[in-house]
């Protein structure tokens, strides 16, 4: 079966030209990725020459290709929160405007989503399970995507930047939220939800974050501070694999997903200048041009949009696509100010949050395999998670490149002032 050999290749290849396409037009890689996928999937390779997909993307070697993406985002995650700046979340003020943007950004736009659910389901999904449905189509609207905000906040260079960090960190509370709420609606649909189950669930959760801060935390700094006056060793970083890798696997038995184990694990190690310098060495090159390609193209393999001729598609289409842009920036950004957060910061914040992309296809995905998404529906929302993350990189740069001009202004403001 070496034909996985090739799909990696192709994969690979076009993802590179795709992502450099995309950063021509103004956008993020990662948007030209997912749209990689989506050109090598079944709407559009499949709709082209369906014997050379099938042949190409075989179903006995795609699941090897998916633990391969899923590696990926592992190491992105873990990748990600070395860098992050964590000391501008300090104080009790930046500790709460988290939680608030995450709340408001996934209430208000749950709310209207399920609203939508309510009124759409008679018309374009009627056989389908009316609570599962409109709970659905709420949580849809409210996931945030962390692995692609991740994506961007680097590809743009905002590692550093308080916004993006507070960003980060309601966006990682908000799909907690969705993946626990995601876990309540599936059992809710499949008739085999249990109250005590879930709090199960959080309370593992709680138990290895407290873990993992409380023991691993000091272990891991006995042992690193030990190396400070070495290089780092390969075995170190052999190590530290090991444990990202574990921690995934731990948060993803407990019912979550592996992204927040290897985010848990960036959290524990950070602040490790010759950890981080070691990995930027040897490993984030491999994870940046083999393993992200990967996962994100493969995710748009996965989708079939299908047919959207149909004369009641684009209507709901813009009516969900108002309602998440609505909700989840509106949200998000009334957050951030009622935490005290400026203006411009609150914008940033607004823009990165309503990102939605991979785990919007992931939780899709789902929704489509438990049959509480008609392939309409499914359809709308995936055209709508691809439009709000492909709003994200433009409106930054927009916002960097005014704040650039303003700068520039008051220097030479600065440097030749009017004479009186």
């Amino acid at each position: 079966m070496q034909i996985w050999l090739l799909q990696l290749g192709v994969i690979i290849l076009a993802a590179l030209i795709c992502g450099a396409v995309a950063e021509r037009l103004g956008q993020s890689r990662v948007v030209g990725e997912i749209a990689a996928g989506l050109l090598l999937g079944p709407s559009i390779l499949g709709a082209v020459d369906i014997d050379l997909y099938h042949s190409l993307f075989s179903s006995a070697t795609m699941p090897a290709m998916s633990q391969l993406g899923e590696f990926g985002l592992i190491l992105l995650m873990f990748q990600l929160g070395l860098h992050l700046d964590v000391n501008s979340l300090q104080g009790r003020a930046r500790m709460t405007a988290p939680l608030a943007i995450s709340l408001l950004g996934m209430i208000i736009p749950f709310v209207l989503g399920c609203a939508i659910g309510v009124i759409s389901r008679p018309i374009v999904a009627p056989q389908v399970t009316p609570l599962g449905y409109i709970l659905f189509c709420g949580l849809a609207l409210s996931i945030s995507a962390v692995p692609v905000m991740a994506r961007i906040v680097m590809d743009l260079r905002m590692t550093g930047a308080p916004a993006a960090t507070l960003a980060m960190a309601a966006a990682t509370f908000t799909d907690l939220l969705g993946w626990l709420m995601l876990a309540v609606i599936a059992a809710l649909a499949a008739g085999t939800f249990s109250f005590g189950q879930t709090l199960r669930d959080l309370g593992l959760l709680c138990a290895f974050v407290a873990a993992s801060v409380l023991i691993a935390r000091p272990l891991w700094q006995r042992l690193l501070n030990r190396r400070k006056e070495m290089a780092m060793s390969p075995a170190i970083l052999a190590c530290v694999i090991c444990y990202v890798l574990l921690s995934s696997w731990i948060t993803a038995t407990i019912g979550f997903h592996s992204a927040f184990g290897a985010l848990m694990a960036a959290l524990v190690l950070r602040g490790q200048p010759e950890l981080v310098q070691a990995w930027r060495q040897r490993i984030e090159g491999f994870v940046e041009l083999v393993l992200m390609p990967v996962f994100f193209a493969y995710a748009g393999i996965r989708v079939s949009l299908g047919s959207v001729q149909s004369a009641d598609f684009w209507p709901w289409f813009f009516l969900f696509l108002a309602a998440a842009i609505l909700g989840k920036f509106g949200g998000s950004y009334l957050g951030a100010r009622l935490s005290g957060i400026s203006h411009r910061d609150a914008r940033v914040i607004g823009a990165l949050m309503n990102t939605r992309g991979l785990m919007e296809l992931i939780v899709l995905t789902i929704g489509l395999q438990l049959g509480i998404l008609p392939v309409p529906v499914y359809s709308m929302l995936v055209l709508m998670a691809l439009v709000t993350t492909a709003m994200t990189v433009p409106l930054l740069r927009r916002w960097q490149r005014q704040e650039s001009v303003v700068a520039d202004d008051r220097k030479m403001d600065e440097e030749d002032p009017m004479p009186i």
